[in-house]
């Protein structure tokens, strides 16, 4: 099957720096990769675990916050409550 995606001209900018940055992979590589990632956080998102970014040096992290994560929540809690009652 064949997708085909249409970006603002900035996007594509942006596309092409993320390419350069893991090392000139071609594009179907970032997007698997970046649909690997996003398999990932959703599936652990499922489990009720947040994605965070640590900084061990500091001992600080920062949650990743998306509406696509943050509706997966929502869903899995409410399964979860309605499971539990």
């Amino acid at each position: 099957m064949r997708l085909n995606f249409e970006f603002p001209e900035q996007r594509v900018v942006e596309l092409r720096e993320l390419q350069k940055d893991i090392g000139g992979v071609d594009m179907k590589t970032v997007f698997n990769t970046a649909l690997t990632i996003l398999e990932w956080c959703v599936e652990e998102t499922r489990h009720g675990n947040e994605i965070a970014a640590v900084n061990q040096d500091d001992k600080t992290y920062r949650v990743l916050i998306t509406p696509p994560l943050q509706a997966v929540a929502r869903k899995y809690k409410r399964m979860s409550a309605l499971a539990g009652a």
